[in-house]
């Protein structure tokens, strides 16, 4: 999964040293920790890298990470962490989040930024300041896609380097029972998308746990010493797990979540159509040498899986073609064994018409006999451009979709680091086949073998799924005809539900097979809700609606790659874009970039409030100023025990701060949104100890956070999510599909990040029982409230998107600054309080902060807050 190769920009690199630009001795950044986490459910694979960086330099270094994911994997979130503060990542559009990520090196501040570089690569690059360390945090998601009767998840790894804290983690959780797991030893880094012939072998350090038949959990964690024995740069390779479930002939599964379906359809023992195969193969002077034995490899063991009944031709081409037959050969073991020794005896030749060949093939399909209940095969092979003949690429691809008339589909393999893999791809799309490009460095023959294995052996040809009558209650779905199902391979449909009211989920799939038409059907209960075993119900959250946005993205891609009219494939980008944005994928028309805020100064940490005397309030409305204390530039706010609150508001220099008393049971309302569906509610405990006033000083005991259909508990000893525990101890993140729950250390205090996935972001800091206070705690900020509606409404809830402003009234006999705080909503000033300028803690980082503070102490008796006192913590 992950390729970190650290690229530092110098004047000079010698015998291991950096040098900057002044001369001085820079030391490299290392990575001494390095964690990758998959959580796979379902088939859809999230799988998050987190490496821990170190600059023990002086000065600040530029770092480029080429980053390699499966082929089929989505960026969905970057972070960087620096001084125990999280920057998340944002997706835009590509033009506008490198407008971001230069503007933000131009100021030196510390930026990463991550973006689709080719195929399956990635770069992120970051500025990684002097001394500092840095935690990188990239996930990615992927629908595995099974090839010849398994499952693969890939993660690459090349660290380049030995790492201290080195650790892989994949946990397995599927609808059915689980039949096999295996770890392969490390594969070659390149290759792809290939069994190599490790059957035999497992990879050592892995270890293999099932808690159930339908789960597995993989863990590899190889020791400074392991690394060192396979290279002195560490370990590189592809890490690979493999595994299949139970299977029959039957139309598979499907699962219902929030109005999302998903179809997994992968029947079992059926028999082989006969096929006809026919490989256009390219000989021309480029393929000289290595290249063109390793096809004649490929090509004799392709001869040997041919089965009786399978019909096959060749067809070579340079600046001519060359048949092997002028009809098709039907096979046997004699026609096979003069197949092979044509195959040996062939030798490249002259330039590359590329037209020539792929319109001589198929015209070759179009006359043959008997191909109505046969399943067609073109397995194309070019090593470079089109050379001679018709050479322009968009002439070539109309030509070859006019004599296509019957649409065979054509298989397209890219051979070598000159061939034009763009080219390839549309031929490909365009003629209803698949693409892949072949490393010519690596062992190829294994590599082109193991696509054709992936594509010849169909079961049913012209594939048609139909759901609900396939009527109005059913919309947005993904493709839902194939030209063929493989054996071993596994067809995936997704769309939504419109009708609410729908209880029997009908579906069938239709086909022609080896004996005829074929129908499988299934009848699903949309209202079962039960879960196996270990499963928390909030890992389904939303889960079918991610892949059938990732699907949805990847086939208007694929489509916008086939389109040939400039209109239609704008459009096509433009819905992929769209997804892309809502669900923070990083695709081919999207980036991200992360930016960590410039340094500003803080005052000293004082323990107790401070008068400022030279402050002045800012007038109304005017923009907040960049250089204020605090976390982050939300206008989000913050409760604390005793319980006293700090609000950031628009409109204000700095912000609000007042103190509101309750009593020990109390239940207080800190925000509810009736259109987002969330409400956060406080529980009041005692802390055993007296005020000035002689009364119990009081602090929030529990949060409960209630978002849409969805629970997350909170007290300083327990985390509920759902009904599923959480622990204060957890290092990972716990991704629920949108929801995303942080666990971390701030200033030696444990932190809860929530992030809704949808510009709201809670904060929820705890504080342990000490000397000077005899209970644990809690204090919760709002980071980001953008994604908040108008209405919302609560003690912090209440400031969000309402006007606020001080009209300054002089100053007090303390020379403190005197204003009168007003909230006005729709034009009337709905409250008014007197507020005094002055310096107290921010919640959750400590840090002294210049806040308006409400001259009096407000209780549950007051008119203007008596509403935010509530019955129950569950309470919407």
């Amino acid at each position: 999964m992950a390729s970190w190769i650290n690229t530092v920009v110098l004047c000079i690199l010698w015998s291991s040293i950096l040098f900057g630009c002044d001369g001085q001795v820079l030391q490299k950044p290392s990575i001494y920790y390095l964690h990758v986490i998959s959580d796979i459910r379902f088939r859809f694979a999230t799988t998050l890298v987190t490496s821990k960086i170190a600059n023990p330099a002086n000065t600040s270094q530029e770092v480029r990470f080429d980053v390699t994911l499966p082929d089929e994997a989505f960026i969905s979130d970057f972070q960087m962490e620096i001084g125990g503060k999280i920057y998340p990542g944002e997706v835009n559009e590509k033009k506008v989040a490198q407008k971001r990520y230069d503007e933000a090196k131009k100021k030196g501040q510390s930026a990463g930024q991550v973006k689709q570089k080719e195929t399956n690569r990635f770069s992120v690059e970051v500025n990684v300041g002097a001394k500092e360390k840095v935690v990188f945090n990239l996930t990615y998601q992927e629908l595995l896609k099974r090839k010849r009767g398994s499952y693969e998840h890939v993660i690459f790894i090349n660290p380049q380097q030995i790492v201290k804290d080195f650790q892989i983690y994949v946990s397995i959780q599927e609808s059915r029972d689980i039949t096999s797991v295996r770890v392969p030893p490390l594969r070659d880094y390149l290759v792809q998308n290939l069994a190599v012939e490790d059957s035999l072998t497992d990879n050592a350090l892995a270890v293999i746990n099932r808690p159930n038949k339908q789960s597995a959990q993989v863990t590899y964690s190889p020791s400074e010493t392991d690394q060192r024995q396979q290279s002195s740069q560490g370990i590189s390779g592809r890490f690979v797990v493999e595994y299949d479930i139970d299977r029959k002939t039957d139309a598979g599964d499907v699962l219902v979540v929030d109005g999302y379906f998903v179809h997994f359809f992968a029947p079992s023992d059926m028999r082989e159509i006969p096929k006809d195969v026919l490989l256009i193969l390219d000989v021309s002077r480029s393929m000289y040498g290595t290249k063109v034995a390793q096809m004649k490899q490929a090509v004799l063991g392709i001869l040997s899986d041919l089965h009786e009944g399978d019909r096959f031709n060749i067809l070579r081409f340079s600046d001519q073609v060359y048949f092997y037959s002028e009809s098709p050969v039907m096979a046997d073991r004699k026609s096979i064994a003069k197949a092979k020794r044509f195959v040996n005896k062939m030798s490249t030749l002259w330039g590359t018409n590329i037209n020539l060949g792929m319109l001589e093939g198929i015209d070759f399909f179009n006359k043959a006999d008997n191909t109505t209940e046969r399943a067609q095969v073109i397995f194309f092979l070019t090593d470079g451009e089109p050379t001679s003949g018709e050479t322009r690429a968009e002439i070539i691809l109309e030509n070859v979709r006019s004599k296509n008339s019957k649409v065979f589909p054509v298989y397209s393999l890219a051979f070598g680091r000159s061939a034009d893999y763009e080219f390839v791809k549309k031929v490909a799309a365009q003629n209803n086949g698949l693409s892949r490009k072949i490393y010519e460095d690596s062992d190829a023959t294994l590599q082109i073998k193991g696509f054709y294995d992936e594509v010849s052996a169909a079961v049913l040809k012209d594939v048609t799924f139909k759901y609900l009558d396939n009527g109005s209650s059913v919309q947005n779905l993904t493709e839902i005809s194939f030209p063929s199902y493989f054996s071993g391979s596994e067809i995936v449909v997704a769309g939504k539900i419109e009708d609410n009211n729908v209880r029997l989920f009908d579906l069938s799939v239709e086909g022609l097979g080896s004996n005829g038409a074929v129908e499988l059907s299934l009848s699903a209960d949309v209202n079962d809700q039960s879960y196996p075993e270990l499963i928390k119900p909030g890992d389904y959250v939303k889960i079918t609606e991610k892949i059938w946005a990732y699907l949805t993205i990847k086939q208007l891609l694929q489509r916008s790659v086939a389109e040939t009219e400039t209109e239609v494939k704008e459009r096509l980008k433009e819905q992929a874009l769209e997804l892309s944005l809502k669900y923070k994928f990083v695709t081919p028309l999207t980036s991200m970039v992360v930016v960590k805020p410039q340094k500003k100064d803080v005052p000293d940490l004082k323990t107790d409030e401070k008068t400022n005397e030279n402050s002045k309030s800012q007038s109304s409305f005017a923009p907040p100023s960049p250089n204020r204390g605090g976390t982050g530039s939300s206008y989000g706010g913050g409760a604390g025990g005793d319980p006293h609150f700090m609000v950031r508001v628009r409109g204000l220099e700095y912000p609000v701060c007042f103190d509101l008393h309750a009593e020990s049971g109390d239940v207080l309302r800190l925000l509810s949104d009736r259109e987002t569906g969330l409400f956060i509610n406080a529980g009041i405990i005692p802390s055993f100890k007296l005020d000035s006033h002689q009364r119990m000083k009081t602090f929030m005991g529990e949060i409960v956070i209630l978002y849409e259909t969805h629970v997350l508990k909170v007290t300083p000893n327990k985390i509920l999510y759902d009904g599923a525990e959480l622990f204060w101890s957890d290092g990972q993140p716990y991704n629920f599909n949108d929801l995303v729950i942080e666990i971390v250390t701030i200033r030696g205090c444990r932190v809860i990040r929530v992030d809704f996935g949808n510009n709201v972001q809670i904060t929820i800091k705890r504080t342990i029982a000490s000397v000077n206070m005899a209970v644990d705690y809690l204090n919760l900020y709002i980071e980001n409230e953008a994604g908040l509606s108008n209405s919302s409404d609560g003690i912090l809830g209440q400031f969000l998107h309402r006007f606020v402003f001080v009209e300054e009234k002089g100053r007090d006999k303390k020379n403190r600054t005197v204003g009168e705080l007003l909230i006005r909503d729709n034009g009337a000033a709905t409250n008014r309080f007197q507020s005094i300028l002055v310096e107290r803690p921010e919640e959750i980082t400590g840090i002294q902060e210049l806040c308006w503070k409400t001259h009096t102490l407000l209780t549950k008796t007051d008119k203007r807050v008596r509403h935010f006192f509530i019955k129950d913590i569950m309470q919407l």
